[in-house]
């Protein structure tokens, strides 16, 4: 029996888009701008190592968070280029109201610049996502959030 190359590829094709309009049909958006913020933070410290670095940042937020101190601990795991993924924790201060949060996302180098793209959960309920850009340089990182629900 032959095998018909063109119904092969035309089968193929077909069965990628409907995998995309499928995903695209079923996909939700983050519902984003609530309560944006703006967080500018000063690099506290680095600790660099072989399989993770780790690096303190705190700074003084919007957003009724106050006063934050953010660990991040950086890995690459997959062995990407110029990107991998982070963890870390967080601990807020805002008069007597505290919180804290776990951090979770990844990050790419862009030039001189790092991006860190972030979905966070805080114990005062809140689910926040941002996206910030780090600068060794010149010890800040900076990010633009939202909470959404």
């Amino acid at each position: 029996k032959l095998i018909n190359h063109k119904s092969i590829k035309m089968k193929k094709i077909i069965f990628v888009l409907s995998f995309l309009i499928c995903s695209i049909s079923f996909s939700q958006d983050i519902p984003l701008g609530d309560n944006f913020f703006k967080a500018d933070f000063t690099v506290d410290s680095v600790t660099l190592g072989i399989e993770s670095n780790q690096m303190n940042v705190s700074g003084d937020v919007g957003g009724g968070y106050g006063r934050v101190y953010l660990s991040y601990v950086f890995t690459n795991k997959m062995q990407t280029k110029d990107s991998g993924e982070f963890t870390g924790l967080a601990w807020t201060q805002a008069g007597e109201t505290f919180a804290q949060a776990s951090l979770q996302g990844i990050w790419k180098r862009n030039g001189k610049i790092f991006e860190l793209y972030t979905f966070d959960n805080v114990t005062d309920g809140k689910k926040t996502v941002g996206k910030g850009i780090l600068d060794f340089v010149n010890k800040t990182l900076k990010f633009e959030a939202s909470q959404f629900e």
